[in-house]
């Protein structure tokens, strides 16, 4: 662990931001470029956060192998004849180890050369103003930031805790390739897992306590999604739980619902993350014990006035751009709050942009039907497939289809989704849209280069314009 400038540090600070992941990170970096004396407080063993260290860097770098594997496998549509592949496990985790730690290596000179006091250790409240840190005594902000993320969440199942159960974090470690994997959770970890193994080889299947297969997307594209494991032999058990495991040395045997068993070589749990508050005592700064997540208004303000919150353990969707939206949005409202003026610095829940990097991937952004009319829009959407689409046809998508969704009374697009290859990439230009508030006739005036898949928004805006 790196030395910290205990030598300089006041006990007094105007901000202190506890957690240096991406919210936590911009929030001190903005705040300290204003001129205010930050201090950021990390208890992790590794700095650089879960994205970098556990979370979307190392995983996207071990799918992208998987994924051209899955690609020599169907090279044959496209007239090549080819082997079946195989990979070299140790090169795999040699590249996915090298480019986290460049990644990290940047966070870290980030965090350790800023205009701010790092201090590391694990901190708590002793009082509204103050928080303790072990190793450091207490110190005292005039405002703060929570931003310790998220941690995962495992269910209380017999048999589990004394099984050997993989979770995302050790997923990214790749201790082996098993020859069957079973994946209990169907939101964006589990499904990557499950496209992971697959890809890398192993029998796969997938334990999903509901349908459709994906809960909260639309429900065409979670058809699609289905449809596309069909494909490559990924099964998946609807409606039930797994409900208890056991493990002989060598294989796992599980009960799902009250009747099923089934058997595999590895268990992966991808069943939620929770905010990590545990260990707080957000209560000894006004906060009800046993918060589950610390709620934020637009301003990333918490009940308490002078306490903000960002990233993970405040969000509604665990995404790193949401979290550093809300980090700059509170650094500027703490400037603010400090020379007790007005907030107006605002994080936008509507430039949500929420990916799963499966193959193809599944994009949801802004705001598809039911949540336009729950804010009082009377919504209609339109979709458009890529088995009709140029491009698509041409790399061979099978399954996919984008949709977007406007407001009826005055065109406004409110939200866009898709699954199709390479759609989180090309989601952009449905965001850019979002932010700047087009209509759909406005859209339709931006010209897109032909033939390519992120045309395809284009296609279906003509469709929504008819509908209009």
């Amino acid at each position: 662990m790196p030395p910290t400038r205990l030598n300089i540090m006041s006990k007094e600070y105007d901000v202190i931001v506890i957690g240096g992941g991406s919210g936590g990170y911009a929030a001190a970096k903005k705040a300290s470029e204003a001129g205010l004396k930050v201090a950021i407080i990390d208890g992790a063993k590794k700095l650089g956060g879960l994205c970098i260290l556990r979370g979307c860097m190392p995983t996207k770098a071990l799918l992208e192998t998987s994924s051209r594997m899955r690609a020599i496998r169907e090279a044959a549509e496209f007239g090549i004849g080819i082997g079946e592949p195989t990979v070299d496990i140790d090169a795999l985790r040699a590249r996915k180890t090298r480019l986290i730690d460049d990644f990290q290596h940047y966070r870290v000179k980030g965090l350790e050369n800023g205009n701010f006091d790092l201090i590391r250790g694990h901190a708590k409240f002793v009082s509204s103003h103050e928080v303790e840190v072990e190793g450091h005594g207490t110190l005292i902000g005039k405002t703060l930031v929570v931003a310790t993320g998220s941690v995962e969440m495992i269910p209380n199942i017999p048999g589990l805790a004394d099984s050997p159960y993989w979770t995302s974090d050790d997923i990214v470690d790749l201790p082996r390739i098993p020859k069957s994997v079973v994946v209990v959770g169907t939101g964006a970890v589990g499904m990557e897992s499950a496209f992971l193994f697959e890809g890398l080889g192993s029998k796969v299947t997938i334990i999903s306590r509901s349908r459709p297969l994906i809960s909260g997307v639309d429900a065409t594209l979670s058809a699609a999604m289905e449809a596309r494991c069909q494909d490559l032999g990924i099964e998946i058990i609807f409606e039930k739980g797994l409900s208890r495991v056991s493990h002989d040395g060598s294989s796992f045997a599980l009960t799902v619902g009250e009747d099923t068993s089934l058997s595999c070589d590895q268990l992966i749990m991808a069943s939620g993350r929770k905010p990590n508050l545990s260990g707080l005592d957000l209560e000894k700064a006004g906060f009800p014990a046993d918060l589950p997540r610390l709620e934020i208004d637009e301003f990333c303000q918490t009940s308490q006035a002078h306490i903000f919150g960002v990233g993970d353990v405040s969000s509604p969707l665990a995404v790193v751009h949401l979290a550093v939206m809300q980090g700059e949005a509170a650094a500027e409202n703490i400037l603010a709050y400090l020379k007790g003026q007005e907030l107006t610095a605002t994080w936008d829940e509507r430039l949500n942009i929420f990916g799963i990097f499966t193959d193809p991937e599944l994009v949801e952004l802004g705001w598809n039907e039911q949540e336009a009319k729950k804010r009082g829009f009377d919504p209609v959407s339109a979709s458009y497939r890529y088995d009709d689409q140029g491009k698509g046809e041409i790399v061979g998508e099978k399954h996919g289809l984008v949709t977007i969704t406007a407001d009826r009374k005055t065109g406004k697009i409110l939200g866009a989704a898709g699954m199709g290859p390479h759609v989180i990439d090309y989601a952009h230009t449905m965001l850019v849209a979002l932010h700047q508030n087009l209509t759909v006739a406005e859209f339709l005036k931006i010209p897109s280069y032909h033939p390519t898949l992120g045309e395809i928004w284009t296609y279906v805006a003509e469709e929504l314009a008819e509908e209009l």
